[in-house]
């Protein structure tokens, strides 16, 4: 008898840490292979809110979206990029900030360091590469591109909306 109710609050005690488990991230988007998270949204339209662009949500998954697809093109293609070139865009990203205080309050409150802010400003860089070369002497070409781009792509969006 001891047994089994050892059993059964052992079971129950586990189910109850199931049932509180929490959701740690949650994918807004797949791009072929790769996730994008809530958390990347959120810091996308955190970083447009900052530079004084459209933070709209539709329009920063769009862009991110865009990033997966662009990424993917751009190695393709061998392009690089130096560190001196993300190292500009995050100073100039730094000096939107009031003080470096609020700019480190930034990076905490999305969880963000440096390297992650790197990395995000690389993608950025990326995307101005390759639409830099596609679009050459004819403007429209990048569009174009992106478009065709984004049809063969295993896009699959999942709920955005609430969060």
């Amino acid at each position: 008898m001891f047994r089994h109710t050892l059993l059964i609050l052992i079971i129950a005690a586990s189910l109850s840490v199931a049932v509180d488990a929490e959701v740690v991230e949650r994918i807004v988007a797949v791009v072929n292979d790769k996730v994008i998270t809530m958390s990347d949204l959120k810091e996308e339209m955190a970083i447009r809110r900052q530079f004084g662009v459209s933070a709209d949500k539709a329009e920063a998954l769009s862009y991110l979206i865009e990033r997966e697809i662009v990424s993917a093109e751009a190695g393709r293609l061998g392009l690089t990029i130096t560190m001196d070139d993300v190292t500009k865009e995050i100073v100039r990203f730094e000096e939107t900030f009031l003080s470096r205080s609020e700019f480190a309050l930034f990076l905490e409150t999305y969880e963000l360091d440096l390297k992650d802010l790197s990395r995000k400003f690389a993608s950025s860089i990326v995307v101005d590469k390759v639409r830099e070369q596609k679009e050459g002497t004819s403007a429209g070409r990048y569009d174009k591109w992106l478009s065709e781009a984004k049809k063969k792509a295993d896009i699959r969006i999942l709920r955005v909306d609430g969060q």
